[in-house]
């Protein structure tokens, strides 16, 4: 068994709602979604702007990704191909697949971990949300972060992995390492919440609502 295949043991899920950044250390910032249904698509504000807006001419929700059990499914609402092939309403994702959203925005869609339903997004082309995230990642019940390649966000001078999962309502890490959540020590983990700053040796990350 692995080190992050060990991590994962022990947690459940739950149904939050909502999205956040994680600003980290000499990596840089990802946008972990928690909704089941997350929305792609251009700049807008409102009741029906996308829930990851790129700073692209793309309709205001360009694409939906679903996740149902273990499959992830796009839907298409605008001009969309995965693979070099045009999407009629939906197709369902494989590990690897690339995204062409209009005829500018290129994504590749992963999931890197055999053993965690998330997956991650890639920006293959210069698009970005507003706030400039490295990539986006669709949470399910876990989410590694380490050195790794098995790891949904790549640290690669971390000494390890961290785990990020769903319990009790909350959203909680646990790792390794020896942890500090806002300075306080706290060796098993704990919960996260908006503003707080998780540090140990050679890691550190602060956790931000994604606007």
């Amino acid at each position: 068994m692995s080190a992050e295949e060990d991590l994962l043991g022990a947690t459940a899920m739950f149904t939050p709602a909502g999205s956040y950044t994680l600003w980290i250390d000499q990596v840089g910032a990802y946008v972990v979604c928690l909704a089941d249904m997350i929305a792609i698509g251009g700049p807008s504000t409102g009741v029906n702007a996308a829930d990851v807006p790129l700073l692209a001419n793309l309709s205001r929700r360009h694409i939906t990704f679903l996740r149902s059990g273990e499959r992830y499914v796009l839907h298409a609402h605008a001009a969309t191909s995965v693979g070099g092939r045009p999407v009629n309403e939906k197709c369902d994702l494989a590990d690897g697949a690339e995204l062409q959203l209009g005829t500018s925005v290129r994504l590749r869609f992963r999931i890197p971990s055999v053993v965690s339903g998330s997956a991650r997004l890639e920006f293959l082309s210069d698009h970005r949300p507003a706030s400039a995230a490295d990539g986006v990642v669709l949470m399910s019940d876990t989410c590694l972060m380490g050195p790794s390649a098995e790891n949904h966000i790549r640290c690669p001078a971390w000494p390890s992995s961290l785990l990020l999962f769903r319990r009790d309502g909350n959203l909680r890490v646990k790792g390794r390492e020896d942890l500090f959540l806002d300075g306080r020590h706290s060796p098993e983990g704990g919960i996260l919440v908006e503003g707080t700053m998780v540090s140990a040796t050679d890691l550190r990350f602060r956790v931000e609502r994604f606007a």
